[in-house]
């Protein structure tokens, strides 16, 4: 009984010293627990507990773990351990010792919180928004669970339910910035842009540096045709967290139009994605003609092509050795020091080519045609935030193929998904060929139409001047605008557009049929 009593007093001992933040008589008290009672519980917890606040998750995860072994029904216990193999992204361990916690204790709202946030962070997006429903069930005011369950059916596509949960968890939490700046994401996607306008506003009222949610506003804004607004806050995207591309810091200064360019070198840098690059290098011939020598530095994959563009005395391999310039700009900040508005887009149609040897090449792969040639791309990169909304399977196209054309994949890779329907289809598939840009381009010079999702290669097809067709989303990329089915950007292109409904159904089959039309206008001859 005495040494029952002296282990009680070292706990609240060690408890107190610990909630004063004496760190080191806590640590003390609870040693001295285990040198009475090797194994005991709430020590190796606490001490555990300790770790994790050190940092020290792994020396967490043991000691917590031998907790858990010595008193499997501390709910407590389990939950710390969830938060250590959670920082050790050891996922699985992580959700079984929140579901341990919440089978103890059903009403574990936090448990269920975070068992919600590890599956969000393996992509689990029906299993988290169901964990975070748990957790509201548990906890009906828990703004943090509604700000996530918000996220998590947004990421389903669910934006009306994914806006009720962002409302009541700013409701519960007014002025809350990221659940604004969310909130302004849901109402994008509903294309209700005023609204969303607002709720980035707001969320830079209560935080004037979120730099997100400039961000947001600028898509929009851009989206909406509003592009003197629109550029300026673009610029806050170096200040993101999570932005793509990293700032580049040169000692020659930025130039975003405010200093003449006769006689000096401008150094334009690529950013972003590869058709960001292929979009925005039309302005090189810009920058050109106000007197500047332009160098034009690009990822590798773009080179060859972009040997064809007008404008750029030297082209660099990004990563190379650079020669002297004066200043520098990024590619997609040329349209703010340009004061780009709708009315003036540069639209050289075409401002990049193929090459004739290229053209040769293929033309000799693809043999004569007997029928109109038809380029396709379904996905793109899988990675891309937006791929569920903008990307295809193969079986989802094929239906909608008439067998009155000849079609030819232009994607250099293809998903597992889609291996088995490009062997049983007549699709031409040529990914082990295709090597850089300067091949597609040549494929899509020796095509008659190209149709694709929003990927480089529609911009690279629209660079081209190559009659364009592009199936887009309810909520489009900005650059697409809204309510248009043409593109102020390439004037070769037609643009396919979802309903609210968000079926791809009816624009495959406008596609379809606008392909019959297409290919009974005349037969090629080439």
């Amino acid at each position: 009984m005495q040494g029952l009593h002296a282990l009680a007093a070292l706990f609240q001992q060690g408890l107190a010293h610990h909630q004063q933040g004496q760190l080191e008589e806590a640590r003390a008290a609870y040693e001295r627990m285990l040198a009475l009672q090797p194994g005991h519980a709430d020590a190796l917890h606490m001490l555990g507990a300790m770790a994790m606040q050190s940092g020290k998750h792994a020396l967490a995860a043991e000691l917590i773990s031998g907790s858990v072994h010595n008193n499997p029904l501390n709910a407590s216990a389990h939950f710390n351990l969830g938060l250590a193999f959670k920082e050790l992204q050891r996922h699985e361990e992580a959700i079984i010792s929140f579901s341990q916690a919440i089978a103890i204790q059903p009403d574990y709202a936090q448990a269920w919180n975070n068992r919600g946030v590890v599956l969000q962070d393996q992509l689990r997006w029906d299993e988290a928004a169901q964990s975070y429903a748990g957790a509201i069930a548990a906890q009906p005011r828990f703004a943090q669970a509604h700000y996530n369950l918000g996220n998590a059916l947004r990421a389903l596509g669910r934006f009306e339910a994914a806006l009720a949960s962002y409302d009541t968890a700013i409701t519960l939490q007014p002025g809350w910035a990221y659940a604004l700046n969310n909130r302004g994401l849901a109402l994008q996607e509903l294309q209700r842009s005023a609204e969303a306008i607002e709720s980035y506003d707001a969320a830079i009222a209560n935080e004037p540096d979120y730099a997100d949610a400039y961000w947001n506003k600028a898509i929009e804004l851009l989206l909406c045709g509003d592009f003197a607004q629109g550029w300026a806050h673009y610029e806050w995207r170096w200040r993101r967290d999570t932005f793509s591309s990293r700032k580049r810091d040169f000692p020659q200064p930025l130039w975003l139009g405010d200093a003449p360019l006769n006689g000096k070198t401008v150094l334009l840098h690529a950013e972003q994605g590869l058709g960001d690059s292929i979009q925005f290098c039309r302005y090189a011939r810009d920058v050109r003609a106000l007197g500047a020598q332009v160098l034009l530095e690009v990822p590798r994959p773009l080179l060859a092509l972009f040997a064809t563009l007008e404008g750029p005395k030297q082209l660099l391999e990004k990563g190379s050795a650079l020669p002297h310039f004066d200043y520098h700009c990024p590619l997609l900040s040329l349209p703010l020091a340009l004061q780009t508005q709708l009315a003036n887009i540069p639209s050289p149609s075409p401002y990049l080519a193929s090459t004739a040897a290229q053209r040769e090449l293929w033309q000799r792969r693809l043999g004569p045609p007997s029928k109109r040639r038809i380029g396709l791309v379904w996905s793109g990169n899988v990675r891309d935030k937006n791929d569920l909304q903008r990307s295809l399977t193969l079986n989802a196209l094929l239906p909608h193929l008439p067998q009155s054309c000849e079609y030819i994949c232009l994607q250099k890779e293809l998903r597992p998904a889609d291996q088995d329907a490009m062997q049983a289809s007549s699709i031409r598939f040529f990914g082990a060929h295709i090597q850089d840009f300067s091949d597609t381009a040549a494929l899509c010079d020796l095509v008659d139409l190209v149709i694709s999702v929003d990927t480089s290669v529609a911009h690279l097809a629209g660079a081209l001047a190559k009659p364009t067709w592009i199936l887009l989303p309810y909520a489009p990329d900005w650059r697409w605008m809204l309510d248009r089915d043409d593109s102020p950007w390439y004037p070769s292109v037609r643009l396919y557009r979802q309903g609210n409904d968000r079926s791809w159904l009816p624009v495959l089959g406008r596609m379809a049929s606008d392909i019959l039309g297409y290919a009974h206008s005349h037969i090629p001859n080439r």
